[in-house]
């Protein structure tokens, strides 16, 4: 009976300690569990600087910057190139464009390389004259680029461009002018009024503001004014090169063939503002078509 006491007082501090030391095990083991939940996967801690602002200083950089060509065709790669600190040699560098005023999207990206040049290609995907940029860092943020390359880059596109006029004139565009034989100035679809139009065609560049609607035929973007047409040799429809400065307005001048004894100046009108519906519904000559009244 003594013996058979023993045995079981025995067993019974056995079972005792091997649940004890079950338990003390399922909690080290929930203890490690929970530190690996905590710190991402594998039991390693998160990178601390992932979704943080970059460090002070990072992407604020100085430097240079050359887009080759400073006058890119809409569709095709311009590249920029430059150098910045030898110290960003190895860390990556972004391409930016200013959309808005203060406001940046980042379009390529490349990594700095030894002494700090660097080389970035882009391929143009927007119409118009933008302030680009570069900014270089590990997380660098638009924000905090106070100081960086800045450059031009002129973006053009080939469309078709119409003209109209004659038959026209005294009438008033959509935009509110009246139409003359002399006004500067191009219909288009979209753009709001006064809204500078570059138009490069044989070498000419001419800057001249939306002042009307249409054109709706022949597949054009613009309907040129008559002196529009004369001032850069435009007899019939053609294919021009064209970019635009959103988010400016300018006024329409008047044009005068060489020799004449017309003056140039600003016509008075309301370009610049929403004017009535109409359309310019030029059909690639000298006919036109209906202007609003």
């Amino acid at each position: 009976m003594v013996r058979k006491r023993i045995t079981t007082r025995w067993l019974a501090a056995c079972l005792l300690l091997a649940l004890l030391g079950g338990a003390v095990a399922g909690g080290a083991a929930a203890k490690g569990r929970h530190h690996r939940h905590a710190g991402g996967t594998g039991g390693t801690s998160a990178d601390p600087s992932v979704g943080k602002p970059a460090p002070s200083g990072v992407g604020a950089t100085a430097g240079t910057i050359t887009f080759t060509p400073a006058s890119v065709v809409y569709g095709q790669d311009t590249v920029a190139t430059g150098a910045l600190a030898s110290s960003d040699a190895g860390q990556p560098v972004t391409l930016e464009i200013e959309l808005k005023p203060g406001v940046w999207n980042a379009v390529a990206s490349a990594t700095v390389g030894a002494g700090g040049a660097f080389s970035i290609t882009w391929r143009a995907s927007i119409v118009g004259v933008y302030t680009m940029r570069v900014v270089s860092g590990a997380y660098a943020a638009s924000a905090q680029s106070v100081s960086t390359p800045e450059a031009p880059l002129t973006i053009i596109r080939s469309v078709i461009a119409t003209w109209y006029g004659p038959g026209l004139y005294g009438n008033r565009t959509a935009c509110g002018e009246r139409l003359t034989r002399h006004i500067l100035g191009v219909a288009d679809r979209t753009l709001p009024c006064g809204t500078p139009v570059t138009l490069f065609y044989e070498g000419q560049t001419l800057t001249v503001p939306v002042i009307d609607r249409g054109p709706y035929a022949n597949g054009a973007t613009f309907d040129l004014t008559y002196a529009t047409a004369q001032a850069l040799g435009i007899l019939e429809t053609v294919n021009v090169g064209y970019t635009v400065t959103r988010g400016e307005r300018i006024a329409p001048t008047n044009w005068y063939p060489a020799g004449s004894t017309g003056a140039s100046g600003t016509t008075a009108g309301t370009t610049g503002t929403s004017g009535p519906s109409g359309t310019s519904a030029g059909a690639g000559s000298q006919d036109g078509g209906a202007v609003a009244p």
